[in-house]
């Protein structure tokens, strides 16, 4: 769940709505410079599909200290469990975007494979469900690609893969989360134009209350309509999961009409 304060009171956005604004986003995805790589279309599944363990543990979501869990602040347990189930059922429907979402859900770990500042913790040092879930995925990917054969795609068009499934991710966290509500500017790095590109760093600013402007510019049109599904509870203290559920369930969906523009 990503927990935002505005004007319409705690605006929740369930992971897997984020996720379907990440569709969008490789969707429309292609500009300036900026392409897809070819056989986009596990990364486009990918893109709608990388959060999807989330759907059970949002089905019920939970309070702590009066608040609601914000996505940063689940049981590190119950993360790596819920990404297990979500990297199983993408695997199932497309190895190829099994295999994205598995550096994903891996990468939240590792630094997002040193694209987010400063090193990581080695795995050595980490708790053992941790490192279990990091070995485990490794086994995972390695399995998939030699289920793939001779379609199983290059390192480089992996890291490209990668690296946009990233971007997409950071740039819905940034229109949904604390930074474009706070004024903030933001920045999307290595962002690759290509296949074997070392990547272009995408600055954000904001645009007004609902939307962002980009430079340089990645997307195919002058605009981008980039809506997602929330709902808004009152902002007060909760006493329990009951409390919070209670209003969740009370609180009508409405989307958020947020868009981006090039600077």
């Amino acid at each position: 769940m990503i927990v935002s304060r505005r004007p319409e009171g705690l605006v929740l956005v369930r992971q897997v709505d984020h996720q379907e604004q990440c569709g969008l986003m490789a969707r429309a995805w292609g500009g300036g410079g900026f392409a897809l790589p070819e056989g986009a279309e596990a990364l486009v599944t990918a893109a709608r599909l990388h959060d999807e363990g989330w759907r059970e543990w949002e089905a019920a979501p939970r309070a702590r200290d009066g608040r609601p869990v914000d996505f940063t602040e689940i049981d590190r347990t119950e993360h790596v469990a819920l990404y297990r189930r979500g990297i199983d059922a993408v695997r199932r429907r497309d190895p190829l975007a099994g295999l994205l979402v598995s550096l994903h859900g891996q990468g939240l770990y590792e630094a997002r494979r040193g694209l987010d500042p400063g090193e990581p913790t080695p795995r050595a040092e980490r708790p053992p469900h941790v490192r279990a879930f990091l070995d485990e995925q490794d086994r995972v990917q390695d399995e998939l690609r030699a289920a793939m054969g001779d379609r199983a795609p290059s390192p480089e068009w992996e890291w490209a893969a990668y690296r946009l499934l990233q971007a997409w991710d950071a740039l819905s966290l940034y229109l949904t989360w604390r930074a474009l509500p706070a004024g903030r500017a933001g920045d999307l790095p290595r962002v690759p134009r290509a296949v074997g590109d070392p990547g272009v760093d995408l600055e954000l600013r904001p645009d007004g209350p609902d939307g962002c402007t980009i430079r340089p510019w990645p997307f195919g049109s002058d605009r981008v309509a980039l809506p997602v599904a929330a709902r808004a509870i009152p902002d007060r203290r909760y006493t329990d999961d009951d409390d919070l559920r209670t209003a969740f369930a009370a609180a009508a969906p409405f989307t958020l009409e947020l868009s981006a523009r090039p600077a």
